[in-house]
This record gives C-alpha cells, sequence and structure tokens, in this order.
C-alpha cells in the first residue's frame, strides 16, 4: 500500500523521471500483492500512457483474473485492441475492441467514455443502428459531457436526422475545449491558399466569423433546406476524426485526421504495402525505418500515402522535393461525380451532395436569363424535372443567393405535370427579377417517400447593353407556344433531350431591334446543328478508320416586327439526327441597323 500510494506521488510531478518511478513502485506492489486488482490497474494504464500496449494488456487479463467484474479492465483491454487496429488495420482487432467495451459497458453502464469509444467504433465497422444506441447511452450517462453530445450528434447525421445533428453540434461543439473545437471551425483543411490567406488578415473575429459563414454557404449542397449539409457533414467527419486520431496529449491529430475531415473514410486501407508509394531522397532508400499507411479513394481517382517516421503511430505525409504530396482527386473524377460530389476551391475537400440515408430522387435543372419588363434588370427563369409520377406527393423549391452569399429571392410550389414526359416526370418553373450581378441558384425537390434531388449553379447576370442583344436559348418540349396568345407560355426542357425522330423546339427573345423608316424592324434568324460527339478512340484508331461525320443542319428565315422586342419560338426539323450531342448556334442580324448577334446551346437525341 505504501509503494502504490508514493507511486500516486510520482505520477503528481507529471515528468518522464516520475513516471518512471511510478511504474517501479507499482511493479513492486505487484509482486508482493499479485490479487490487487487496483494495482494491476494503475499500471496497466502507465505503460499504456507510456506506449508499452502489450504490457498494459497482460496487467488488464491479471486483473480479469483477479476479479472478472472489474469493468476498468475490460476498458483498458478494449483500448490496446482499439490502438492495435488503428495501426495495423486488422479487422479482428477492430472486432476485439468492440467486445472489451462491450464487456466493460454491461460491467458499468454509467462509465460514458466507454459508450463513446463504441459509437465510433460501430462507425468503423459500418453498423450506424448500434453505433446511434451507443451515443445514446452515452448521453445517459454523462448528460453535459462535450464528447457524448459530440457522439450523439455525429452518429444522427449518419442516421440521416440532419437538422437533429446541426442542433446537437451546436450544443456540444462550445463544450469542448479550445484546442479540440479549433479543429471543428478551422476552414484550412477544405479551403484554398487564397481563401484561408484572407481569413487570416481579416481584423476582427466578427468579419472572419461572416467570411466563415459565406465560405460554407457557397459549399451548401441544397440551398432549399435550412441545414448546410456541407458544413454537417465536415463536423461528423472531424468528430470521428477526433474520436479516433486525435491525441488529448498531443492536443492534435496526425495526418489521418486531416485526410478524413477532407475526404471521409478512405474506400480501402493498407498498411505497409507490398507495393509501396514512391519516397524521395534518403527515404527511397530505407535508411530509416518506418511504417507506411495507405488510403485509397478510386472513386475520386485519389490515393494518399502517409508515413509514421517516428514509428509512435503519428502519421504525416511523406517528404518530398520534386512532387507535392499533399492529396488531391483527379479533375476526372470529379467530373464524373459531378452529379454526387460537390467540391471546394481545388479540390481541397469533397462533399456528398445528399446527407446520408437520403435517396436520390432523378433531377434535372437549367436556368435561362431574359431582360427584365423594366429594361434594367434580367428576368432569371429556372425549371427543374424531377422523376415522379402525377400522383406523387412533391415540392420543390427554387432559391438565390448574392455574391455575399445573402438569399435574395425564394419561391416553392407543387411541380405539375411535364409536357415532355407526362406520365413520368414533373416540372416546376420559377421566376426572378434580378439586378446585374454575380448570384448562386439552387433548386431542390423532395417527394414523400424521403427521396430528395438538388442542383446548384452559379449565374452571372450582365449589364443590359443598349443594342442588340439575343436571351438565353431554352430548349423547350411539347407544342410551340400560340403566336401574339396573351398566355404565351413555353414549356422548358432542362434536360434538353429530345427523342430521335421529334423535331427541336428553342425558345429565345431578341432586344434591341431597330424600327425602319416605316416602323418596323426586319431581322434575319440563322440556325445550325453541328454533332458534338467527340471520337474518344485512340489516334491510330482514328487514322485506319474514319467515321462517318454528320452533316450540320442549317437554315435562315427573315422577317419583320413592330417593337424592338421580338420573342421567337424556333422549330428545327432535325427528325433525321441520329442519337447523340449537339451543339445549336442561333445568329441573329438586324437588316436595319446592319449589326449580328450570335447565341449558342446544347441538347441530346435520344
Amino acid at each position: 500500500e505504501r509503494l502504490f500510494e508514493r507511486a500516486q506521488r510520482y505520477l503528481g510531478r507529471g515528468n518522464i523521471e516520475g513516471r518512471r518511478m511510478a511504474g517501479e513502485c507499482l511493479r513492486r506492489a505487484t509482486l508482493l500483492d499479485p490479487r490487487r486488482v487496483d494495482y494491476r490497474l494503475a499500471l496497466g494504464d502507465l505503460y499504456q500512457r507510456q506506449g508499452f500496449w502489450r504490457e498494459g494488456r497482460l496487467q488488464y487479463e491479471a486483473a480479469l483474473a483477479a476479479d472478472s467484474t472489474s469493468g476498468a479492465a475490460y476498458f483498458g483491454i478494449g483500448e490496446y485492441w482499439r490502438h492495435d487496429y488503428l495501426k495495423y488495420l486488422d479487422r479482428r482487432s477492430l472486432e476485439s475492441a468492440v467486445a472489451g467495451y462491450s464487456a466493460c459497458v454491461r460491467l458499468a453502464p454509467g462509465r460514458g467514455e466507454a459508450w463513446v469509444r463504441l459509437a465510433a467504433l460501430h462507425i468503423e465497422q459500418g453498423n450506424v443502428r448500434a453505433a446511434f444506441a451507443a451515443a445514446g447511452h452515452a448521453v445517459e450517462a454523462d448528460s453535459a459531457g462535450a464528447d457524448a453530445l459530440l457522439a450523439l450528434a455525429h452518429v444522427a447525421y449518419r442516421m440521416g436526422q440532419v437538422e437533429a445533428a446541426e442542433r446537437g453540434f451546436a450544443r456540444a461543439l462550445p463544450r469542448l475545449d479550445r484546442e479540440a473545437r479549433a479543429y471543428f471551425e478551422d476552414i484550412a483543411p477544405v479551403a484554398s491558399e487564397r481563401d484561408t490567406f484572407q481569413l487570416r488578415r481579416l481584423p476582427t473575429p466578427a468579419a472572419q466569423a461572416e467570411f466563415v459563414r459565406r465560405f460554407w454557404k457557397s459549399l451548401d449542397p441544397d440551398l432549399g433546406t435550412a441545414v448546410n449539409e456541407a458544413q454537417v457533414e465536415y463536423w461528423s467527419r472531424a468528430a470521428q476524426a477526433y474520436f479516433l486520431y486525435y491525441d488529448p496529449r498531443r492536443r492534435e491529430w496526425d495526418e489521418r485526421g486531416e485526410v478524413y475531415v477532407r475526404y471521409g473514410p478512405p474506400e480501402s486501407a493498407d498498411y505497409e504495402p507490398l507495393f509501396k508509394p514512391r519516397m524521395e531522397g534518403i527515404w527511397s532508400l530505407r535508411l530509416f525505418p518506418f511504417n507506411t499507411l495507405v488510403w485509397s479513394y478510386p472513386s475520386l481517382g485519389m490515393t494518399v500515402a502517409m508515413t509514421d517516421r517516428t514509428l509512435n503511430g503519428f502519421y504525416g505525409l511523406p517528404p518530398a522535393l520534386y512532387y507535392d504530396p499533399d492529396p488531391r482527386p483527379s479533375p476526372e473524377a470529379l467530373s464524373r461525380g459531378q452529379d454526387r460530389l460537390l467540391a471546394s476551391s481545388g479540390g481541397r475537400g469533397v462533399f456528398p451532395r445528399l446527407p446520408p440515408a437520403a435517396r436520390p430522387l432523378p433531377m434535372l435543372a437549367t436556368v435561362a436569363r431574359f431582360r427584365a419588363a423594366d429594361g434594367r434588370n434580367s428576368r432569371l427563369v429556372a425549371a427543374l424535372s424531377a422523376a415522379a409520377n402525377p400522383a406523387e406527393s412533391l415540392w420543390a423549391e427554387a432559391v438565390v443567393l448574392d455574391s455575399a452569399m445573402r438569399e435574395v429571392g425564394r419561391l416553392g410550389r407543387a411541380p405539375g405535370v411535364s409536357a415532355c414526359k407526362p406520365g413520368a416526370e414533373r416540372m416546376a418553373e420559377f421566376d426572378f427579377d434580378l439586378a446585374p450581378g454575380s448570384y448562386l441558384v439552387g433548386l431542390s425537390a423532395r417527394d414523400g417517400n424521403g427521396r430528395r434531388g438538388a442542383w446548384r449553379s452559379e449565374v452571372r447576370v450582365p449589364e443590359r447593353p443598349e443594342q442588340l442583344e439575343l436571351s438565353d436559348l431554352q430548349v423547350a418540349c411539347g407544342p410551340p407556344p400560340v403566336p401574339n396568345d396573351p398566355l404565351f407560355h413555353v414549356n422548358p426542357n432542362p434536360a434538353a433531350r429530345i427523342p430521335v425522330g421529334d423535331p427541336v423546339g428553342v425558345y429565345f427573345e431578341a432586344y434591341g431591334l431597330v424600327p425602319g423608316v416605316d416602323g418596323l424592324a426586319r431581322f434575319t434568324v440563322e440556325y445550325t446543328v453541328r454533332s458534338a460527339e467527340r471520337d474518344e478512340r485512340p489516334w491510330i484508331a482514328r487514322l485506319f478508320s474514319r467515321r462517318e461525320r454528320i452533316p450540320a443542319v442549317s437554315a435562315r428565315r427573315s422577317d419583320q416586327h413592330q417593337g424592338e422586342l421580338r420573342r421567337q419560338f424556333v422549330t428545327i426539323p432535325a427528325q433525321g439526327l441520329p442519337s447523340g450531342s449537339y451543339r445549336l448556334e442561333i445568329r441573329l442580324r438586324d437588316d436595319v441597323a446592319g449589326v449580328e448577334t450570335r447565341q449558342e446551346t446544347r441538347f441530346e437525341k435520344i
């Protein structure tokens, strides 16, 4: 007992020599009284703190041999297997860690730390429901604990409860200590160097907070909801990285945590793989021993190599002189996954467009700019089509943000029946009057069965010129509108897909036509349709096997009109075109003023 008391005093010094003397005292105490569980537990905890993980596990096993109801001993064994899993990525170690913590909470259900550990490891196993139950027990055990509240918010998001998760993070983050909270608030991992530089130069906390708000709003995948799913996704990733890779003594996490918050969990991981990534300089000669960890993200076209050069489980990027080891997804992979993924500036962070557990609702959208009635602003027409039959419950919203990421317009309605596919699609159309400037437009739709879709695009509204101007070209479907009809309406085709055998309908507006001496404006419209298909074959195959080129379709028509505004619907007889992508160019010439303007768009024959 005197040795045990002396060990506590040595530990109170908080230095290496004190821990060494405390270990000697505890070893002697366990030899004198091998059945004392508290001696074994104290020595096992000290061994783990010193990095002697195997010796610590042996002390916990000896404590269980003396008292099989010791929850603390099971917790220590769980800690050993958790460390082993994080180092070697062995799934059996993960299962052993879960078994150890599970045994601990059966014997000591009030031990919130074990419940938090279980929640994070269940997420690693992909068992979100078990993680949610463990996080709930953690809050029951410690309702005011930052880690317990953080675990519950993190797992709630993984369950698809986005709003509840946001409220949970709002409660949990202020309770974390300052160093840990900084990892959740810092945008540097996913922001460009320019954004980070600008943020750090701002003079006041209020200005910095506004910059961070604008940054996350620019990444919000669904502007129709009150929650920023990208920011909650980031917090959820940071929570998992905090539970797995954060070292409380060093008050930091290593490169694994950095990569995790940027791109999420790896799709596969290898410890000391047979074919290691290249290293430079003395590291390539393996003159120094170090461990290698490789995380693979095939869907992002990216592999991340990390090295543990100090052999203490703390990973960093490999040293490099002639290339940048900082991981970035390939532009081709981001382009292929643009309907599922949203990347931050420079690809430093990638976020899903839909939160977990949300089922995708196939949706397409488009925007077209026309001149507003006042002649100074623009009328922005946003349209979406969603794959839903007329009987399904569906709601659509359109939101417009200005360059400061402030909301300047929001409209919502139940979509009507689509003129393009009446039995399989629903259509919604929204009009906004906007002053010149840069905007972010978001459209979203959701049904009563948990399906949702979201779309967003940056739109530039230019200053309205005084001379001849064409609006955007709007591919349409259904019958053409009746000229001079007061209920004149065009049915947008957001997909811009037209069945083979059907003509192509396009609507546009011409502004600034100059009338002649008789008061009539005279103009000529010329359209040209060319194939936009690219031959992706190797050059040698293209050389010896040329593909037949699809001839262009072109026509010209002259007309006259009273007034400087002309609404025009053109039906292009493209029934003979085969399936594929096409580029449509429309040229309009003012025959009175002798000036010309052009506009183009794309469509697809299917």
